[in-house]
């Protein structure tokens, strides 16, 4: 992990090392997010922070989409009350 150094200019701003500008592609008027974290400051590019995010969500994600999850679910449970229906002599329709 790099580190750099910095300054701070009179309103607040700091001006990021055109090496790290120049490897993340990071131009003028691009936005970049800064991660308020225990440690201090962190600074991603908006793509950096889209992938973390879509590797966060990745872990949650099943593989079936949530329709056919609540299809087969369903499905299921009408074979359940199929099989105590004939069981107990009531027809299900």
């Amino acid at each position: 992990m790099d580190q750099f150094t910095c300054k701070v200019d009179n309103q607040g701003r700091i001006t990021l090392p055109s090496e790290w500008r120049r490897d993340h592609n990071v131009i003028a008027g691009s936005e970049v997010a800064v991660l308020v974290t225990e440690d201090g400051l962190d600074v991603q590019t908006t793509a950096q922070s889209l992938q973390d995010a879509r590797r966060l969500v990745a872990k949650y994600r099943s593989r079936k989409s949530a329709v056919d999850q609540l299809l087969s679910e369903r499905r299921r449970e009408a074979e359940i009350e199929r099989k105590e229906a004939a069981r107990y002599g009531k027809g299900v329709r």
